[in-house]
């Protein structure tokens, strides 16, 4: 099936983009009425995706939390825009009512790249923080050691922290639990070349 956007100039509404992203072969992430094509990705951004996503579930799996990785999408209500998140937690039963898309996640991860590095760390991160139920917002990079985990405090304003080193962990405060920066990267390219 090819996907086909109206060439019209007006933009979707929320019933047509939700419509069109279930015909459609590839995904897209609707912003502001716009459909915005989602890239794909390299094996270097699948495999943080993976290790994240499988290492997380081995940690939360039996403890009613939810872990999705990049095909489920995030409603973030108050602007009524829809991403896909590279991984997404969320424990809120509401979650459960829908099967495509969440809109209570506790935390989301992004991978980033040269080519979305400034969309992943401002542009979405200014989205996301519409999300009421979104407690951390953590950006890994697929091209260096690089872990920014962003904790939002009782007063509403965020702080972050940053971790460099593959022997360092991070602490997911929403979640309880850490993670080694070794096992995120794990078989990615240039951890292996390092050898």
């Amino acid at each position: 099936m090819k996907d086909e956007v109206s060439t019209t100039s007006r933009p979707m509404t929320v019933e047509e983009y939700i419509e069109f992203e279930e015909r459609s072969e590839i995904r897209h992430e609707f912003i502001n009425g716009n459909l915005i094509p989602m890239p794909g990705a390299t094996d270097d951004h699948n495999e943080i995706c993976f290790n994240v996503t499988s290492n997380l579930k081995k940690m939360l799996g039996k403890l009613g939390f939810r872990i999705y990785s990049e095909g489920v999408k995030s409603q973030i209500t108050s602007e009524r825009d829809y991403t896909y998140p590279d991984v997404m937690v969320t424990n809120d039963p509401r979650d459960l009512e829908e099967r495509y898309i969440k809109k209570y996640p506790s935390v989301i991860f992004e991978v980033m790249s040269k080519n979305s590095r400034i969309e992943d760390s401002a542009d979405k991160f200014i989205r996301y923080k519409n999300i009421e139920s979104l407690q951390n917002y953590i950006l890994v990079d697929s091209e260096k050691i690089f872990v920014e985990v962003r904790i939002k405090l009782e007063n509403g304003e965020w702080e972050a922290s940053t971790y460099l080193q593959s022997d360092e962990r991070f602490s997911i405060p929403a979640l309880g639990v850490e993670l080694e920066l070794s096992a995120v990267y794990e078989g990615v390219s240039f951890m292996v070349e390092k050898g």
